[in-house]
This record gives C-alpha cells, structure tokens and sequence, in this order.
C-alpha cells in the first residue's frame, strides 16, 4: 500500500495545502456538504486515502492544468475536472516521468544528493514502493468533465469557489477564486519561476492581467509548487507585478535574461529565463505574440 503520510498543513479555516513530497502542492478546500481538491501531484503516494483522512465529505477533484506533475494521482478517483484544452494532456500511463521527477526536483530542491531521502528518511515514501501503475479499471470507469470561465462549485455553507481561464503555462490553465477565505489558487499560472513555452507570451501576459484585475477580491495567491514559498505562505506581493512586467519587456524586445540549468531534461541542455528581482520566466523565443498579430 503507497504512503498516506504527507506533509500538510491547514493554513486558513477548513483549508490544507498537501506537500507532495517537494514534487506539488496540492489543496484541499472542505465545505459544509463536500470538498474540493485542486490538483494532485505527479503520483506519489495513495493520495485519496490521505484525503479522506481529513475529511469523510464527498470530493470534487479540479485539475488547474494537464501537465503531469499535477493530474498524476487522479487516476484514483471516479470523476475529475480539466478544461478541455488541456484534455489530450491526460497519460496516466507516462511511468517514467513519474518516476524521474521527484528526483529531478529532489535536485533542484536539495542539491545533486536526492538520494538522501532515502537514507535519511526526510520523506515517508520509497520511489520503488510509493509510485503506483494506475489501476486500468478506475481509469476506464473514470468521468472526465469539462471544467470551464464561470463555473462555481458550491462546497455549502457558503462556501463557493468559481473558475476563471488563465490561458498562459497551458492552453487549459484555470484559476479558482475561492471567495470565503479570500484565496486564489492559479497552479502554474504564476510562480517565481514560471514557464511560458506553448502558449504566446502575449496570451500569458493577458492572463496574469486578468489574476491582477482580480485582486480587489482575494488577499492571497496560492500556485501549485511551494519551492519559491514555504508550505501554506503565500507568493509574495511582488511576484505577480515582475511577472507582468517581465511579459511586457519580452514584448519591446527588452529584459535581462540568464541562462540555468535544465534539472527536468538536462540532455536538452541550460535554458534561458528572463529576469526581474526574484522572478525567472522561461519562454519560447517563437512565441511572443498571438498568431493573428
């Protein structure tokens, strides 16, 4: 049986940020008649039993975007939300790269001795043990449901969390408002470290503007990695402004810009990331404006 044991912390009323073991964060929002979660990591671990040890309400699983490190642990449960840009992303079968990413963030997170979660036991999970093959029949009898601008789910108790487009890291990325606790949660969609590479910078900069029109509703923006944060801290105020800026000179043909190491595909050899203070945004030089421009 897969690890149950993540770190986690609840960080406002009756909502918990999971720690997938430095891979994703994951959250968990609990209502008066059910839950929602958002996003479930690449696939450490028996995540379904982890939730229902929080909570014995029915859960609702939203999908912030189709990479794999966020939707890998899905597979467990009978019905999730993803916008349909981001459906064709589904591979709950892609073994491999569940099984190298938490040792390439292990690199980036901790230095080139990722091994030392084993030997140390920092982490309740064993690569060879935690990371199950999902299982063909919970995946075939799964219902997929389209996830789109202006939906609401209602948690009860007055607690509603709406959706919002935010086309930018991935043509399906969303964000959801929760209006209760005053959160936005975005996945990829800001980070200090953000990757803008199949969409066109000009359609990310749209995006982020929208998080930033936004902002008279919500007191806190949580995304779906907390390396640039500490578990259940907020990104800082400064990190959506450099992000928007950082966009806008990629535009004029401006900005500074570094070149780093790859640690997820480090035979395509170092990226390139633009900067500004703490803000690093990778882009594809081929993608900077819309296609109609």
């Amino acid at each position: 049986m897969a690890t149950t044991l993540y770190p986690m912390v609840q960080f406002k009323k009756d909502t918990w940020e999971l720690d997938e073991f430095d891979c994703a964060s994951i959250f968990l929002l609990v209502g008066t008649e059910r839950a929602l979660l958002i996003d479930t990591g690449i696939g450490v671990g028996d995540l379904k039993a982890a939730v229902e040890k929080i909570t014995d309400k029915p859960v609702t699983v939203v999908i912030t975007h189709g990479h794999g490190d966020h939707l890998g642990n899905a597979w467990r449960f009978p019905e999730i939300y993803i916008h349909p840009k981001d459906r064709e992303r589904i591979n709950y079968d892609d073994m491999e790269h569940r099984m190298t990413y938490p040792v390439s963030m292990a690199k980036r997170m901790h230095g080139a001795r990722p091994t030392i979660y084993q030997t140390h036991n920092l982490y309740a999970y064993d690569l060879n043990k935690d990371i199950e093959p999902a299982d063909p029949e919970l995946v075939k009898k799964q219902q997929i449901k389209d996830v789109v601008e202006g939906m609401e789910f209602d948690l009860g108790g007055g607690r509603i969390v709406k959706v919002y487009e935010c086309e930018g890291h991935t043509a399906g990325q969303i964000m959801l408002l929760d209006e209760m606790t005053r959160t936005l949660f975005v996945g990829d969609g800001l980070n200090y470290n953000l990757g803008v590479q199949v969409t066109p910078v000009e359609t990310t900069l749209r995006g982020l503007r929208k998080m930033q029109e936004l902002s008279d509703k919500y007191d806190d923006i949580f995304n779906g990695h907390h390396d640039f944060r500490p578990v259940g801290v907020p990104l800082e105020a400064d990190c959506l402004p450099n992000a928007i800026d950082i966009c806008e000179e990629v535009m004029r043909g401006e900005g500074s810009y570094v070149s780093l190491p790859n640690f997820t595909h480090a035979e395509e050899g170092p990226e390139v990331y633009y900067v500004k203070d703490r803000n690093y945004v990778r882009i594809n030089p081929a993608l900077v404006f819309d296609k109609d421009r």
